[in-house]
């Protein structure tokens, strides 16, 4: 029964640390030295593929997740069961309401040839 409950609390808290998403270590004067060196391969080299990504004529834009809120979810039912001789009717109603993800973001912004021009922690 311990062996049991042991287990039980160390799943436990491998899951709670798998729900906060990845994280990402960030100096903000690390970033502002990085201005006009780093580049789009840099980045995906080391924060790996990022959460969001466009582009325009100026270059491009992404963001990687820092810290994510932990998601959750409110569910409501309602029903009824009958069994036996005793027949009844039953009805049952749910719906489910999920925010959307929220947290702190490192934005990037990369110029035409692919170098930072400009970094934001940014909070949804």
């Amino acid at each position: 029964m311990r062996w049991g409950r042991l287990l039980f609390i160390v799943l436990l808290f491998l899951a709670a640390s798998c729900v906060y998403g990845p994280r990402i270590t960030v100096e903000d004067s690390e970033w502002g030295a990085r201005i006009g060196e780093y580049t789009y391969q840099d980045a995906l080299a080391e924060l790996g593929e990022p959460q969001m990504i466009g582009e325009s004529s100026e270059g491009k834009i992404a963001e990687w997740v820092l810290r994510q809120s932990m998601p959750f979810s409110i569910g409501f039912g309602f029903g009824g069961v009958g069994s036996g001789h005793h027949s009844s009717t039953g009805v049952g109603v749910g719906t489910s309401v999920s925010p959307p993800p929220s947290g702190e973001y490192l934005r990037l912004r990369f110029d035409r040839d692919g170098r930072l021009a400009e970094w934001t922690k940014v909070r949804y």
